[in-house]
């Protein structure tokens, strides 16, 4: 398990992939969206209702936000790149506190443990139990090295299932009896969601970059499935993610378990025997 492929899996644990438990083969998740046109003349609202409809909107979605002090999960995970490298059926420990730390333990078969990982604010620990070796990174490290500029609030927020990269700026909007679709507009990042018509909890998810320097743009898919009851919150039990640049990663998580607001301790003993990186 190389450190960069490591490296990148504190992202991808964090929903980038597509769903496809115990499989070698990960598919592309189908936007919907992608292939909507705009509202046909009989369906067009006046601006003021538009504005409207997207306050709602943005409202109805962001009540479906999970808050926490704690957050702990347990998964399986199928990891996949354009390169042939794969990982399957992994089994990952997550173990959060709120704005303050991510705990990570990836291990393979018979519970063998490959990798621990914590991330808090301003820095990225790796032991990596398979080579014996550490990595140690600061944030801007991290960032720089996985192209992705992550706030330790927002990796909480892909881990759990709430939206990203959702802003207020909300527009094209279609809605159909099953799935709304719309737009949401960041400073370089365009954001296309899909939410169910009912309750506004979001099915797919698609963040492209607008940079247009660049000859490969990163467009990043996730979809969410198999909703169930965690306290009063409904949770997507399965991820989907994609993740395409240059290079194309999948990755899919598989939630077995899932608890809020219990008390976790977060151990990260660094043995003094291996070699830092």
């Amino acid at each position: 398990m190389k450190q960069k492929a490591v490296l990148q899996l504190v992202i991808c644990l964090v929903s980038l992939a597509l769903f496809s438990c115990r499989s070698t083969k990960i598919t592309r998740a189908t936007f919907p969206s992608d292939t909507t046109g705009p509202h046909a003349a009989a369906d067009s609202l006046s601006r003021e209702k538009d504005l409207a409809l997207a306050r709602s909107i943005h409202e109805k979605v962001n009540a479906n936000r999970l808050e926490y002090k704690t957050f702990s999960a347990e998964m399986k995970m199928d990891y996949e790149d354009d390169k042939g490298k794969k990982m399957n059926n992994l089994g990952v420990n997550v173990r959060m506190m709120y704005d303050s730390a991510i705990w990570i333990r990836v291990s393979g078969p018979l519970n063998v443990e490959g990798a621990r990982i914590l991330v808090t604010k301003d820095s990225i620990k790796i032991i990596n139990k398979l080579e014996n070796t550490v990595t140690l990174r600061s944030v801007s490290e991290g960032r720089e090295l996985l192209k992705m500029d992550l706030s330790l609030a927002a990796l909480q927020d892909l881990i759990v299932g709430n939206p990203v990269f959702f802003s207020d700026s909300i527009s094209n909007i279609i809605s159909t009896p099953s799935i709304i679709s719309f737009t949401s507009l960041q400073p370089g990042l365009v954001s296309m969601f899909n939410v169910f018509a009912d309750d506004f909890l979001v099915q797919q998810c698609k963040i492209t970059e607008t940079d247009s320097t660049k000859a490969d743009p990163r467009v990043v898919e996730l979809t969410y499935g198999d909703h169930k009851q965690v306290e009063n919150k409904k949770m997507a039990f399965q991820r989907k993610i994609y993740v395409e640049e240059k290079n194309v990663v999948k990755v899919a998580l598989d939630f077995k378990k899932m608890e809020l607001n219990k008390q976790l301790t977060f151990p990260f003993t660094i043995p003094p025997s291996y070699t830092r990186e």
